[in-house]
């Protein structure tokens, strides 16, 4: 028998995940999902089968028998189960439902809490629902409960300090129509669509005004509202939606692995991060071939050969793919004893360290026009390029400076395909900005969209020369990072928006 566990994913930023739904992700044989979960914590799952049963208005991909059932059957396979829910699973989350049917089947269970968004969506909005000048009660409530069975009491309710209604979007006039039978015409309110996420949209309002308000501005699930004297608040304490990012849509070419840092730090700033990888690293048989001649030459070399060798690392895959295939096969750093090593970008060097290796040669400005300029001039006659296949642009120069050049591939950088649905979702998110860390991401990219809707967002690029190949094809990027990391480039970013 395997064992499910039952865990929030909290309201919408992926930050807001608990670390253990973080840790229980990183051992999950099978992960059953929601429709609002993050979808960055799947991420975590690497290994894990992931299967959707999202429940959209009017579209349920399984119902809820279903879904018990499927956790039941994957759990009678020996696999370790996670159930990820929005929110809170016990909070209108039927997680209750989900672990009685276990418990009928004698399935061991565990719940993992997660962040509720019936108070971190109202903090995220700059409105505490408590606050001791103001109220120090509230209640909690399911719109949905305003239709169909009708069991709230709002002439309780309305006594209990802050009301937060989940669930609101369709059944919002009922609700408003039961309050103001309670509660004067005047009472502050608000709907918050979205909530902890980039695109969140707060409206405020009075009690009698709100339904009119939410309705010309087309509010849409997933949405909140909330209504009490705390609302007010939000003038002095609303900081999300002030951030430099916020509400502004960046599209991530990136390969998929390297994509969650570069999201990670939009988000910081309020962004929302579309992933949308046009490359992808492959590391094949051919390329573990290419490493391991490569070292069977090198053992042969006596240390003077070892000591006039250059080892040249260009990007952090090259590094992880050189020294993790080393350590695969039993062997270590020190089988490149003796040689001088040297890195292009901050990155690259900075995988290096993590690896045991503090590089020798490191260009000012971290660009290959930097590192020929000291290679050029080092005494070393040997330089040996661990890197992409048919990427080139320094080697021939090396060469007619009377150097020794030997070019080992490493790994390759290949077109990420694309449905058609995909590449509509995207059209249909009408992103603000295009980021692209190299060449081959942006090439890849035009064979999905036409030029002129490329040309109608703004470009930012790590570097000049994918700059170069963006305004050759396009226009001139309106964003270039001066250093080749990604930190570089979301800060040039950041300034951009900050003018």
């Amino acid at each position: 028998m395997g064992k499910v566990y039952i865990v929030g994913a909290g309201p919408g930023d992926p930050d807001l995940a608990t670390i253990k739904c973080v840790e229980i992700l990183k051992k999950a044989d099978v992960v059953i999902y929601d429709h609002l979960i993050p979808q960055e914590l799947l991420m975590y799952a690497e290994k894990a089968e992931k299967i959707y049963v999202g429940k959209e208005a009017g579209k349920h991909t399984l119902s809820q028998e279903k879904i018990n059932e499927l956790l039941v059957e994957k759990a009678k396979e020996g696999k370790n189960v996670v159930r990820l829910k929005g929110g809170d699973p016990f909070i209108f989350g039927r997680g209750g439902e989900e672990c009685e049917y276990l418990w009928q089947n004698n399935i061991d269970f565990e719940v993992v809490p997660g962040v509720s968004s019936f108070y971190s969506v109202p903090a995220y909005a700059g409105i505490p629902i408590t606050h001791r000048d103001f109220v120090s009660s509230f209640a909690v409530a399911t719109g949905s409960e305003a239709e169909g069975r009708e069991r709230l009491d709002f002439s309780a309710l309305s006594k209990c300090g802050t009301l937060v209604f989940l669930m609101t979007v369709k059944p919002l006039e009922k609700i408003v129509k039961k309050l103001l039978e309670n509660l004067p015409p005047s009472t502050p309110c608000a709907v918050i669509e979205n909530g902890t996420t980039p695109l969140q949209r707060t409206l405020i309002s009075t009690l009698d005004k709100i339904v009119e308000k939410a309705k010309d501005e087309k509010i849409n699930p997933p949405a909140i509202f909330l209504v009490g004297e705390v609302v007010k608040l939000r003038e002095k304490i609303n900081w999300f939606e002030k951030k430099v990012l916020f509400q502004k849509k960046i599209v991530i070419t990136r390969p998929l692995k390297q994509s969650y840092s570069a999201s990670k730090l939009i988000r910081e700033f309020g962004g929302l991060p579309i992933i949308f990888p046009s490359v992808k690293i492959v590391f094949g048989e051919k390329h573990k071939e290419n490493i391991k001649k490569f070292l069977e030459e090198i053992e042969s070399k006596n240390k003077e050969e070892r000591n006039d060798t250059i080892l040249v690392f260009t990007s952090q895959n090259g590094v992880q793919n050189f020294f993790s295939f080393l350590f695969s096969i039993g062997k270590d750093a020190r089988t490149i004893w003796g040689m001088k090593v040297a890195a292009v970008g901050e990155k690259t060097a900075s995988s290096l360290v993590e690896f045991g290796i503090i590089p020798d040669i490191i260009p000012q400005n971290f660009t290959t026009e930097n590192l020929y300029e000291e290679l050029k001039i080092r005494p070393e006659k040997n330089v040996v390029f661990l890197r992409a296949e048919k990427v080139k642009n320094i080697e021939d120069k090396l060469i007619q400076n009377g150097k020794n050049v030997k070019t080992v591939e490493i790994y390759s950088i290949e077109k990420e395909e694309k449905t058609k649905e995909e590449i509509e979702e995207l059209k249909i998110l009408n992103p603000d900005v295009l980021t692209f860390t190299s060449s081959l991401s942006f090439i890849y990219f035009t064979e999905f969209f036409e030029k002129e809707w490329i040309k109608d967002r703004v470009i930012a690029c790590i570097g000049e020369v994918t700059a170069k190949t963006v305004e050759r094809y396009v226009k001139k990027p309106e964003i270039v990072s001066k250093k080749q990391t990604i930190e570089s480039l979301v800060e040039e970013i950041v300034k951009f928006y900050s003018k």
